[in-house]
């Protein structure tokens, strides 16, 4: 949701909301985040972007070379025409980089 969210919209947040604003209170501090739709989002096919999104955060801290294989037979290669390291985890990657991963998609 996060990769698709930033694809589209760029997000601001706006203030903190405390624990004890809650019940029960949570461990964590709360954010109310403002999400304002990007005039022209990085070019992009929608399926694609969902598909590799969907295979790489699909499980957990597992490196892309091999959360990748659901989507294509040689990981590596999508990853080196991406620009992005066969070492990375989902996490570590911008939403351009899955961009870049969904047009590699595309063209293989």
């Amino acid at each position: 949701l996060g990769v698709l969210g930033g694809w589209r919209t760029s997000a601001r947040i706006l203030f903190d909301v405390a624990p004890s604003a809650f019940v029960p209170p949570p461990k964590v501090t709360s954010s109310v985040v403002r999400l304002e739709p990007r005039r022209e989002p990085l070019p992009c096919p929608l399926d694609a972007l969902e598909r590799v999104t969907a295979a790489a955060f699909g499980q957990r801290r597992k490196m892309l070379r091999q959360s990748l294989k659901g989507v294509t037979r040689d990981p590596p290669a999508l990853l080196a025409a991406a620009g992005l390291p066969e070492t990375a985890r989902a996490e570590e990657i911008p939403v351009a980089g899955f961009v870049r991963l969904a047009h590699a998609l595309e063209g293989a």
